[in-house]
């Protein structure tokens, strides 16, 4: 509450009531923060010539439009706020004056202004707390004889849109944005669909529909390139600096195109959607590595992968990564291309830990020895090392996926020099570090072998047949 000015008849909070009342919104209770000097100095001149306090002024002045005197709720605060503790005492004592799903009006026409602030932040607080909803914010000053009010309820559902930022920008996920601009009465079709785009791009991220995500993003840098409305509001204007951070955000994405896996995958360990960012690179990696290095089936490998029914109808990259990649087939060191790769609870493979180890790079190694000499694979020889680090990446996306989904299976809790660590510390390095290794081969271009046929990356096993190579 402030003081009472003598140079005006009026007080600025009672210009914030009478504004209220005049929107027929006339309060049930009034919570006020009333300092030393309005609870206890005299300084008001009434018309009968005694002298009173502010606070009794006032609410003389709430029984003149109507309001009874004991609605009035007093707060005591010091004059002075200027340490945590006396803002503590004063917003403690507030907020237990307000029950859970009540309605507010906030008068922000007196006091310190940290109080201010205080009060709008303590509101902002209490929606998500109690679910207490603020219908306005409002202050008045004193103009002349009368005190003019100013609603500004705008400014305060800006918590929102920032709180609707900070979800997408954690997150990856606009829902809040897109909801807020249909609040606001938002009509610019231009902002709406680039929310649309962005928040259908998150959706299926999350989801991990891989296969529709270089659709979005072609949408959202068609809907980039389009120009909103010019700003006639802080709304229009605070959307027109998102869609600039937007433009950044997915600079790096929009600009990869077919090439986009490193950047999605960083993309999704940053916003910490880590199953997300594994099961890409569990679809995509294999697809992505055959584009840059040389590795590919011989006849007698193809005519194995064919073989096995679960291949029918995919590409070869995918299964030749698993059966040939997979920790499943690294472990069954005798015999190599027998091993079943559907998931298992036993415990008698490796001590239980066969379904969840990983391969070191002196293994990895002698595994690819094993396979070119038994006339599995052809590769070009000058890229073997970045298709060994291919394989075991690929090991460690497969187990980290595998884990996560069978946390608290037999898995959680084992304890081997072959078990990746299972927290989001050591996931998300390893994501980043894939990422970096994609980037890193990005510029390479297969180098075919003299009398080998290259093989489509997208070309599909047949079960049971074999081409000719």
């Amino acid at each position: 509450m402030s003081p009472k000015n003598p140079n005006y008849k009026t007080q600025t909070n009672e210009g914030a009531v009478r504004y209220l009342i005049k929107e027929k919104e006339t309060p049930d209770c009034i919570l006020a923060l009333c300092s030393e000097t309005v609870r206890k100095k005299a300084v008001v001149e009434m018309p009968d010539g005694r002298t009173c306090t502010t606070l009794e002024y006032f609410r003389d002045a709430l029984r003149r439009v109507g309001i009874p005197a004991e609605r009035l709720v007093v707060i005591e605060v010091p004059d002075s706020m200027d340490d945590e503790k006396k803002q503590f005492q004063a917003i403690s004592q507030l907020l237990d004056k307000i029950e859970k799903e009540d309605t507010l009006s906030i008068d922000l026409s007196g006091g310190m202004r940290d109080t201010a602030m205080l009060l709008v932040t303590a509101a902002r607080c209490m929606r998500d707390l109690r679910g207490v909803q603020t219908r306005r914010v409002i202050y008045a000053e004193l103009r002349g004889e009368e005190p003019v009010a100013h609603d500004r309820t705008q400014l305060y559902d800006l918590f929102d849109f920032v709180t609707a930022m900070d979800e997408f920008f954690s997150t990856g996920t606009a829902q809040k944005l897109k909801s807020y601009l249909w609040s606001e009465g938002e009509k610019d079709p231009v902002l709406h669909t680039l929310l649309t785009r962005i928040n259908q791009f998150s959706e299926d991220l999350a989801l991990c529909r891989v296969r529709k995500l270089n659709d979005d993003l072609n949408q959202i840098a068609q809907a980039l390139k389009e120009m909103p409305k010019k700003s006639q509001n802080l709304t229009d204007l605070f959307f027109r600096l998102l869609k600039d951070r937007f433009s950044t955000e997915f600079a790096e994405l929009l600009t990869s195109g077919e090439k986009a896996l490193p950047a999605l995958v960083s993309w999704c360990a940053k916003h910490g959607m880590y199953q997300q960012a594994l099961t890409l690179l569990c679809e995509q990696m294999p697809a992505y590595v055959c584009r840059h290095l040389f590795v590919q089936p011989t006849e007698t490998g193809w005519a194995y992968l064919a073989a096995q029914n679960q291949n029918k109808g995919k590409a070869w990259v995918y299964p030749l990564f698993h059966f040939h990649f997979c920790r499943l087939t690294l472990m069954q060191k005798e015999y190599p291309y027998t091993t079943d790769l559907r998931l298992t609870h036993s415990k008698d493979d490796a001590e239980g830990n066969m379904l969840f180890g990983v391969a070191n790079s002196k293994e990895m190694h002698a595994y690819m020895d094993t396979v070119l000499a038994s006339g599995q694979l052809v590769i070009d020889p000058d890229v073997r090392w970045q298709i060994e680090d291919a394989a075991l990446f690929y090991q460690r996306v497969m187990q980290y996926r595998n884990q996560i989904n069978h946390a608290s299976d037999t898995a959680f809790g084992l304890q081997s020099d072959r078990i990746l660590p299972l927290d989001t510390a050591h996931i998300e390095q390893t994501l980043q570090d894939v990422a970096d290794y994609l980037q890193e081969i990005r510029p390479m271009k297969p180098d075919v072998p003299k009398g080998v046929k290259a093989l489509p990356v997208t070309k599909t096993i047949p079960a049971g047949a074999a081409p000719n190579l």
